[in-house]
């Protein structure tokens, strides 16, 4: 779920990244193409990372080429019991910034697609983890997101799976970037400043 994003536009990330930062100029992303989206690490700092998690092991491009999709998102609820994001709970939970995402209602076998998004265009922050690997020898930034069970609007949405991305407040943000909270105390924070109750939709979602 949340496979496909919208990322800014380089003009508006031209104030979150030195010029030597290449930032794709397009809108929407897939996290199957490891695209460059803007991160906030645990030292304050925004930089590029690529959205789809590369595990440790991974050393060489043959290994790369054979990752999954499933490793853009991660369950809130059980990233201290999986062995991939066990090490990195600690000291290396990140920020990631979208502009909206896409999700997916099933319907009478149909596929419905919408568009979720905030008002007056307000970036998405959202909770997730990150990691360095070195791949064919060079550094290699990456990331995922975090997913909690879908509240709201994204329930009508998302009606195959009923998970949704964890998008929060800045106060969110900041408590899940705090080096001094246990993982327990910033997951507790990012769920309860978790922002779906203020969710648009694009096409709308039938009134209740």
């Amino acid at each position: 779920m949340c496979y496909n994003a919208g990322v800014e536009r380089l003009k508006p990330l031209t104030s979150l990244f030195p010029p030597s930062v290449a930032i794709p100029s397009r809108d929407e992303v897939n996290a199957m193409a490891r695209p460059m989206v803007p991160v906030r690490s645990m030292d304050g700092e925004w930089q590029a990372m690529h959205w789809l998690l590369i595990p440790p092991w991974v050393a060489d491009s043959n290994q790369f080429r054979t990752l999954k999709i499933w490793l853009a998102n991660a369950r809130i609820e059980e990233l201290e019991h999986k062995k991939l994001y066990r090490p990195l709970v600690g000291d290396r939970r990140c920020i990631v910034r979208f502009s909206w995402f896409f999700e997916w209602r099933h319907e009478n076998g149909r596929k419905l697609k919408y568009r979720m998004f905030l008002p007056d265009d307000t970036p998405l922050l959202l909770p997730g983890l990150c990691q360095r690997t070195e791949v064919d020898g060079q550094s290699y930034d990456s990331f995922t997101v975090c997913t909690m069970e879908a509240r709201g609007v994204m329930r009508y949405v998302h009606n195959s799976t009923l998970r949704q991305p964890v998008v929060v407040s800045e106060a969110g943000a900041a408590a899940w970037l705090d080096r001094n909270a246990s993982l327990d105390d910033a997951r507790a924070a990012v769920v309860a400043a978790e922002q779906s109750a203020e969710f648009r939709t694009d096409p709308a979602v039938p009134e209740a």
